[in-house]
């Protein structure tokens, strides 16, 4: 049998052992999650791991891709980083610098993948396993602008003119995109309620990302006035370069808007109407052409010819040289 002071020292031992087990306990399991996430770590380390790369895509100069493609790529790569902890530095590197227009499937392989030096990585796998690309030529062309005015001004004013400086603009994109474009409009510009005139730069109303034009905005002069009515005039017609032809019919009516403020009169004689034959011979018996009309004398700036009827008179041949 054990002795007094032999089963004093095993109810000490035992005692210490409970306090190292119990004491803190809480802090101790957390000790050893913790080692255990560590050790996780490194063990995954070793193995497979999944890694989103940047997709670098090279196209011909005159070619752009059309159709939606992923801007990154997933590598599967096996190994441990360099000493440093970081993740290697890896991309996926496409050269489509030799194809054509239209469609084109490319396989992603562990071989494309730009794996840097000293990485400790090997690539296994590239998901997805192949991407398709839409590739299209740049081409470009010049299309006049047009203005989008919105609403009306204050009750008594007209809309008298727009003008956008510069008028035709450059645009720049894929073919399918470029060869729709007659004309390029702008974001819209408001004159409700509006009574002066004023300028302000308007930008282009483009939806998609792949057309650049030149310039990348306008210049618009919004001219304004008072109310305008319309006055229709006859004017008798001039023929100028060539005797011996008469104009049928011999006038022209001439639609003129005219401020409500004008306080002149407005007559034919304030407008002249001709014609001018072409220098060239011999002319033909009938000829068709269009009338220019201008006014013969500086009058009120808000006053504008807004018609010209016909806008085609014939040339009849008579007793002329």
């Amino acid at each position: 049998m054990k002795n007094i002071g032999e089963r004093h020292q095993d109810l000490n031992f035992a005692k210490f052992i409970r306090e190292i087990l119990l004491q803190n306990w809480w802090f101790k399991l957390a000790a050893l999650l913790l080692a255990y996430v560590i050790w996780l770590l490194v063990r995954s380390g070793e193995g497979e791991r999944i890694i989103t790369v940047p997709l670098v895509v090279q196209v011909p100069r005159n070619m752009q891709i059309v159709n939606e493609r992923p801007a990154t790529v997933e590598v599967a790569a096996l190994g441990v980083p360099n000493l440093s902890g970081s993740l290697p530095n890896l991309s996926y590197v496409i050269n489509l610098q030799s194809a054509g227009e239209g469609e084109q499937t490319v396989a992603l392989t562990a071989q494309g993948v730009q794996i840097g030096p000293s990485s400790g990585v090997t690539a296994v796998r590239v998901s997805p396993a192949r991407i398709t690309f839409v590739l299209e030529r740049v081409i470009s062309k010049d299309v006049p602008v047009r203005v989008k005015v919105q609403g009306s001004p204050d009750p008594g004013f007209d809309l008298y003119q727009v003008i956008c400086r510069p008028d035709i603009v450059h645009i720049i994109g894929p073919r399918s995109d470029i060869n729709p474009f007659k004309e390029l409009e702008t974001d819209p510009i408001s004159i409700a309620g509006q009574k002066h005139s004023f300028q302000q730069t308007v930008n282009f109303n483009l939806q998609g990302d792949d057309i650049h034009t030149s310039p990348v905005a306008v210049e618009v002069r919004v001219e304004l006035g008072a109310h305008r009515t319309e006055r229709t005039l006859k004017i008798p017609l001039t023929v100028l370069g060539y005797e011996g032809l008469a104009a049928n019919p011999p006038f022209v009516s001439v639609s003129v808007l005219v401020p409500v403020t004008f306080k002149g009169q407005l007559a034919a004689g304030d407008l002249k109407a001709t014609v001018t034959v072409p220098n060239s011979r011999p002319l033909p018996n009938r000829l068709a052409m269009k009338p220019e009309v201008e006014f013969s004398r500086d009058l009120d700036a808000g006053i504008v010819i807004k018609k010209i009827t016909p806008e085609e008179i014939t040339l009849l041949r008579g007793t002329g040289k």
